[in-house]
């Protein structure tokens, strides 16, 4: 499977997605946003949490990929 290459765009935690998300909301490219997995424990967001922020506010995720070491990656893109 061949990872796209997008703007990568990391997070920690819900917050600083949301937060990263209303400040681009003019944004049209699509980008990746990379989390970590459930190995760290500390900075995980699952799933449903980046799917659902991405819902809010406008943005739509795509293909996720694991990505090196315990990283997750989702394209989005803003609809």
């Amino acid at each position: 499977m061949i990872i796209p290459k997008l703007k990568r765009i990391k997070v920690s935690s819900e917050l600083e997605l949301r937060n990263w998300l209303a400040k681009n909301s003019e944004q049209q490219q699509e980008v990746m946003i990379v989390t970590c997995n459930k190995k760290s424990h500390d900075k995980h967001i699952s799933g449903d949490q980046v799917r659902d922020a991405l819902s809010e506010k406008g943005w739509a995720a795509g293909q996720s990929y694991t990505l090196d070491g315990n990283l997750v990656g989702y394209v989005v893109s803003h609809t």
